[in-house]
């Protein structure tokens, strides 16, 4: 009965939540309209694009660096607005115009100098989440020259893009953005630039480590619901062992997560804690094994076989996860569990999956 309530009590919450997003988008979207000057009803006039990245990930990143590159390629000026979660990813990428380091409690300057800036577009390419009442407000407050979204549900966007297959793959809708601005998808892929000094960190703690082929196992993801058990962990480490003579097990991850992970013979765990350099070993690893989506992404950039953990999930119009956030790319095996948490799946299955990656790898290795 407890349990009952307890349920019925989120899911009132949760209803709630969307209600009171959808009200404050509403108001914002509205108030930024009226302030919207005539100027942007009649063209941009200008190729500087700024992209927010407010509230999202290392894997959106990822997966819209591609498209930054191909802007560039086609004489757009990128600029990009990035809280502390990705800011230190993209002050890698030498190809953009600027990078702007939002930060909700102290915007005032970002705000002074984004409208100063002569005529841009903001380009809001994500999807609608909470993090959304960051990005409009600031829409809001900077009123660029003209914006350009993805939904029609607000009426804060001068441009909105067709999304062709809503229910598909993230980067469908950055293909049909490029599309929009007339430019050719067909060089567009993932991007990962990893500084110098973070490849040589790899490369040297590689070569302290092993002479063998490596497998990078990521086994926990940013949200619990995607960290392997215990259990899991040990059934795969513990099976690595009979390829030990081929293959070198690196664990990668959190510090604080990996630690209680020992060591063998046949595995190690990385003792570098840079993102950079996880992705460098990744780059230099014959298989990886991950349950979270940035390291897919990661994977994909660099064109690496994967076996890749999906706990069920849908997102919002019936979207699923699986599918708008997968892995996309041919060399990429993905497991759609039927579980809400990896650590609730049967882990012999993986383990076959595993056997037939590395017998292939070692095949083709011997030709």
């Amino acid at each position: 009965m407890f349990r009952w309530i307890k349920k019925a009590n989120r899911s009132k919450n949760y209803f709630l939540k969307r209600i009171k997003l959808k009200l404050k988008l509403n108001l914002l979207s509205m108030i930024a309209a009226q302030g919207r000057t005539s100027r942007t009803r009649h063209g941009s006039g200008t190729n500087h694009l700024i992209i927010p990245f407010i509230g999202k990930g290392i894997g959106d990143a990822i997966v819209i660096g591609g498209v930054i590159e191909t802007l560039v390629r086609n004489n757009f000026q990128v600029s990009v607005i990035a809280d502390k979660r990705t800011h230190f990813l993209f002050k890698e990428w030498h190809n953009l115009e600027a990078l702007y380091f939002y930060e909700p409690n102290n915007k005032k300057m970002l705000i002074k100098v984004l409208r100063e800036l002569p005529p841009f577009v903001f380009v809001d390419s994500h999807e609608i989440t909470h993090s959304n009442v960051e990005t409009f407000n600031l829409i809001r407050l900077i009123k660029p020259h003209k914006t350009i979204g993805f939904t029609r549900k607000y009426r804060i966007y001068d441009e909105v893009i067709n999304i062709s297959c809503p229910l598909s793959h993230i980067s469908t809708r950055y293909i049909d953005f490029l599309k929009h601005l007339g430019i050719s998808a067909q060089n567009y892929d993932y991007t990962v630039i990893i500084p110098d000094d973070d490849v040589q960190k790899a490369k040297d703690f590689l070569k302290k480590t092993t002479d063998k082929k490596t497998v990078a196992f990521i086994p926990y993801g940013s949200v619990s619901e995607r960290f392997f058990s215990t259990a899991q962990i040990e059934a795969i480490t513990s099976h690595m062992a009979k390829y030990k003579d081929t293959f070198h097990l690196i664990i990668l991850g959190e510090q604080h997560k990996i630690k209680p992970i020992p060591d063998a013979d046949h595995v190690t765990k990385s003792s570098l804690p840079s993102f950079f350099s996880a992705a460098q070993i990744i780059k230099e690893s014959a298989l990886v094994i991950s349950p979270d989506t940035s390291f897919v992404h990661v994977s994909r950039a660099f064109k690496k076989k994967l076996i890749c953990l999906y706990p069920f999930k849908m997102l919002v119009a019936q979207a699923d996860n699986a599918d708008v956030w997968g892995p996309n790319y041919e060399s990429a095996i993905q497991v759609r569990l039927k579980e809400r948490r990896v650590m609730d799946t049967d882990v012999r299955p993986i383990l076959n999956i595993i056997d037939e990656q590395l017998k292939s790898i070692a095949d083709n290795s011997s030709r």
